[in-house]
């Protein structure tokens, strides 16, 4: 069993909180069956009825079953009945007790959101169908839009690398390029404490903790220091330490490489620009590893093989397949777990209807199985940012988000521009140098011209027209870079730069 890593700006980080929570709705549904049988002379008036459809913000009210509720943030689709609590409790709804009789239902006229704004709530730290969300990420404001545009710029790169070994490899992009940051939501220790003013993903005591010295996990497991085919503590080509890009920032040599599991985590690995890049090329070395290991002199035929070669040829001729899912297996119950070999086999053969198979939620609704969970609760998180119907109260009861992240062009350049300038690449001189702010925001603005979106735009992550054209501008982008310096991001180098 491999023990979890945490994401981006988490591998210094503490494994995954994977708040497996019981819903904890059953006493507030007990208390409400008894006010309702109170005296209904002395009770206040009922709110108006709960809709579905409607959007509360905190401090609403609305009244369920002669049961008034205080909306604790915003909601949608969350019935009071089963999803209040105390304040405090984690629960969307409060309740205020008993009512009246309940006035008619009136969904309230649409909240439209002003051009470019960011808002709404992702809930995160959830088992699909076996438990509520334990942590919320409130939109509202635009706090968290650097934070997420650096995880898209990473994930964006993520399938940069996966095509640069493999050429003509497809997948679903919301979903692969949103892995670094659907990441992050499940497995970061606080991520609602992250302020845009610093570069930390988690600035608490926490943080510190877990990356200090002896807290070995993200040295022993990642093996960024130690080769991902033999299993060496000498650096070879497939540890992270060997990249160009991410060498120079990594924070320790070659030399001593093989003692890094002691010592504390490099501050570099916390920064919100840095952090999810290195995600990235840890999640490309899966991908890999996957492919090399046990091949060559002295080889042995793995679990995942020959299926997962085949799934890989498969998946150039099957768009829009399930590869993020099949990585973020390999990434969470590890290489040899039984999972990867039987997603692996059934992509050996997929077709579009295995496709959507594997893409319903139903497959792993009300899983008590944390690892088979896993994929789907990136895709869910995910889910909610690009505001695609997500399951509710069942597998089959679906529910649409009303989610708006905002990415203003000229922001996404200055995001863009910071990620790449912890990047290094080798100068004309033979010298490793980091990738300077002028050279990354004309291969930008380069990308801005071909794509057709202006500088001064603002695209809405949320919107799925808008989405393809940030990631077409961050794919041209990352492209022109990597010419512009005669340069390839994957490229290894078995020397210390």
């Amino acid at each position: 069993m491999r023990t979890i890593v945490s994401n981006a700006l988490l591998l210094g980080l503490a494994g995954a909180m994977l708040a497996a929570c019981s819903d904890g709705g059953s006493s507030d549904v007990a208390s409400a069956s008894l006010q309702q049988v109170s005296a209904k002379a002395s009770a206040p008036a009922c709110a108006a009825a709960w809709v579905a459809s409607a959007i509360y913000t905190g401090g609403n009210s609305a009244s369920y079953s002669n049961v008034n509720y205080t909306a604790n943030w915003w909601t949608q689709g969350n019935n009071p009945s089963t999803e209040s609590g105390p304040i405090g409790s984690g629960k969307p709804w409060t309740s205020a007790g008993a009512c009246g009789d309940a006035v008619p239902p009136v969904t309230p006229p649409p909240v439209t959101p002003p051009p470019g704004a960011t808002t709404g709530t992702i809930n995160f730290h959830l088992l699909l169908g076996a438990g509520s969300a334990q942590d919320q990420l409130l939109l509202d404001g635009g706090n968290y839009n650097d934070l997420i545009m650096s995880n898209i710029v990473a994930g964006v790169m993520y399938g940069h690398l996966l095509q640069q070994y493999y050429p003509g490899m497809q997948f679903q992009k919301d979903y692969l390029y949103g892995s670094i940051l659907g990441q992050l939501l499940q497995e970061n220790i606080a991520t609602g404490l992250y302020v845009s003013s610093g570069n930390l993903i988690d600035p608490s005591p926490d943080q510190q903790a877990v990356m200090a010295t002896g807290q070995g996990g993200p040295y022993q497991i990642n093996n960024y220091a130690a080769d991902m085919v033999s299993g060496s503590y000498a650096p070879a080509g497939h540890s992270l330490i060997n990249y160009v890009a991410i060498q120079k920032n990594i924070g320790y040599t070659m030399a001593n490489a093989a003692q890094q599991y002691s010592k504390p985590t490099p501050p570099s690995f916390n920064n919100k620009y840095y952090g999810p890049m290195l995600t990235a090329y840890f999640h490309y070395n899966d991908f890999v590893a996957l492919i090399v290991t046990g091949k060559g002199t002295g080889g042995w035929t793995t679990p995942w093989q020959p299926d997962y070669d085949n799934a890989l040829v498969n998946f150039t001729k099957l768009p829009n397949n399930f590869l993020d899912v099949l990585l973020n297996v390999a990434y969470n119950q590890g290489f040899y777990g039984t999972l990867m070999s039987s997603y692996s086999k059934l992509a050996a053969t997929a077709t579009a209807s295995t496709v959507a198979s594997v893409n319903a939620y139903s497959s792993v609704w009300g899983a008590t199985d944390t690892y088979k969970q896993y994929p789907y609760q990136v895709r869910y998180y995910l889910d909610q940012l690009y505001d695609n119907p997500i399951p509710t109260t069942s597998a089959t009861t679906f529910v649409t988000p009303a989610n708006h992240v905002a990415f203003s062009v000229t922001a996404l350049e200055t995001v863009f521009s910071n990620v790449f300038q912890t990047l290094a690449y080798v100068n004309g001189s033979g010298q490793s140098a980091y990738i300077s702010a002028a050279q990354a925001q004309t291969a930008f603005n380069s990308a801005l011209a071909t794509a057709g979106v202006a500088a001064g735009a603002t695209l809405d992550l949320s919107n799925a027209a808008n989405r393809a054209q940030i990631f077409s501008v961050l794919e041209k982008a990352i492209g022109n870079l990597e010419s512009n310096l005669n340069t390839k991001f994957n490229a290894t180098t078995s020397t210390q730069l």
